[in-house]
């Protein structure tokens, strides 16, 4: 059910994108950078599926990147960070800090173009990488944990140009998550531990609307939305000074995040 419903949004986005005018086979690179605003909204479930734990709260961030483009091939990468704290909500009510570093690099190509619009697809991986320090409180130990993963993206773009300097693109995608693991240090009482986490399918949809201020500057805005799930981990023996004193295990979790993004482009152009 999730799968379709992913496969649904790009489904959607594939009638709203119009073709283009062939472009001049120049060789076109640029960079960007800009500020990020990220609504974090994690959730941790039980065996019977109901919500163990929640955590959700604003992160503020940065993001930069660098892309290329020849005729209808295109090719980019892209670094993000967002780090704050957010509201715990579970066994008990505290707050934990986040730090959140995500790595990505697709390439493509434009499939059809016409007008003022095209559309194509692409492909790519990206790395993951997740701190969560959950705060002690009076009644129970606090916990600092480490997730990371890599990942593969395969998905559609489309652009919309409104005039020569204005124009909107979206991208839609559907993620895999590949090895997840989590590492777990604890405030007391037991040793670390490192357990492997389910992979699954997740999805992400970014709109940019952009703008030419000369011919080597745009500014713009991105709103998105990506989705993450973490299968649960097998059991695995909790030790204490290397003596098994009990079980531990990572239940199955999702992640929403919404974000908006504004920054700045500078473009380079080669013959």
């Amino acid at each position: 059910m999730k799968l379709a419903k992913e496969w649904l949004v790009l489904s959607l986005l594939l009638p709203c994108v119009l073709s283009a005018t062939e472009r001049p086979d120049a060789m076109q690179a640029a960079v960007w950078s800009g500020f990020s605003m990220l609504n974090f909204d994690y959730k941790e479930f039980t065996g019977n599926a109901s919500t163990a734990n929640r955590e959700e709260g604003l992160l503020p961030g940065i993001t930069a990147g660098a892309s290329a483009s020849r005729g209808r091939w295109f090719a980019s990468t892209e670094i993000s960070a967002w780090s704050g704290d957010v509201d715990y909500h579970g066994p008990v009510d505290t707050q934990t800090s986040e730090n959140i570093t995500d790595w990505n690099v697709l390439a493509g190509r434009a499939l059809y173009r016409k007008d003022k619009g095209e559309i194509g697809l692409f492909a790519g991986f990206g790395y993951h990488y997740w701190e969560r320090d959950i705060q002690s409180t009076a009644t129970a130990s606090g916990l600092f944990e480490t997730y990371d993963w890599w990942y593969g993206m395969l998905g559609v773009r489309g652009a919309y140009h409104f005039s020569p300097a204005t124009r909107l693109r979206m991208d839609a995608c559907l993620t895999r998550t590949v090895n997840p693991e989590i590492e777990v240090e604890f405030d007391a009482n037991y040793d670390d531990v490192k357990l492997g986490l389910g992979e699954d399918t997740g999805s992400r949809v970014r709109l940019t609307l952009d703008h030419r201020l000369n011919e080597s500057m745009r500014v713009w805005v991105s709103p998105w939305y990506e989705f993450w799930a973490l299968g649960r981990s097998s059991t695995q023996d909790l030790t204490s000074n290397g003596v098994v004193t009990a079980s531990v295990y990572e239940p199955g979790s999702d992640t929403e995040n919404f974000g908006i993004n504004i920054g700045v482009t500078w473009i380079f152009g080669f013959h």
